[in-house]
């Protein structure tokens, strides 16, 4: 009965997934990045991954918007694209291009400013860096997130993270029957709920709903 239980809300899950547009990270041009913890990204002036001059920021193909996974180690290997020096570099969100600085020093501990970067991506030399999201806090204001920039070009080549708690609660390494149990189980919780888990609020907006048990569900089989 809790077997047939949980797959009928994961069928509901992806329902409601592609209905509220949900997607995993795309953030390669070809092949799409079906891994979330690893991918490369490409330099271009007109935008990280830009095709076609004057494209779209947010969408696969211009400064792609990323999911990732609070307390996950994810790895990004830039490389160059175009005719161009770039850099890749992580600032706290809502950094807006005018505060991107390239002389600015970067630590993982910044409040405002920059978090890591890569030294110069030239046709000769592509950089790889980890980064581990600290963000959201448990403080139900929704998603965290960073900006992502070439601090060479921050009005064209500006992207963001969207970082969501992990989908894997148990920590197994895969996201599995009882990590979907998991978020199931404290499914219509508030934070005054007998059954309330904080892990299992993975939108971070105060309640346990379909929404999070559909994001836990659409990750279901991906290592985390």
């Amino acid at each position: 009965m809790k077997t047939a239980s949980l797959l009928i809300v994961m069928l509901i899950a992806g329902t409601l997934t592609a209905n509220f547009g949900l997607q995993k990270v795309k953030a390669t041009i070809s092949p799409a990045a079906s891994d979330p913890l690893a991918f490369t990204i490409v330099g271009d002036v007109e935008g990280w991954n830009a095709t076609v001059a004057g494209c779209t920021s947010g969408t696969p193909n211009c400064n792609p918007t990323i999911t990732q996974f609070r307390g996950v180690t994810f790895s990004v290997l830039a490389k160059w694209g175009d005719c161009c020096t770039h850099d890749f570099a992580i600032y706290t969100k809502g950094t807006l291009p005018a505060g991107v600085d390239m002389t600015s020093p970067c630590f993982t501990t910044n409040t405002n400013g920059c978090l890591v970067r890569t030294p110069s991506i030239t046709p000769t030399s592509s950089w790889g860096i980890n980064f581990n999201a600290t963000v959201p806090k448990d403080d139900f204001t929704g998603v965290g997130g960073y900006e992502y920039y070439c601090e060479f070009h921050p009005l064209s080549m500006h992207g963001k993270f969207t970082v969501y708690k992990n989908p894997d609660p148990v920590k197994a390494g895969t996201v599995n029957i009882v990590d979907v149990a998991t978020v199931a189980f404290s499914f219509g919780a508030t934070p005054t709920s007998p059954n309330w888990n904080a892990a299992a609020d993975l939108n971070n907006d105060g309640k346990v709903d379909i929404l999070d048990v559909a994001f836990d569900a659409f990750y279901f089989g991906q290592p985390i």
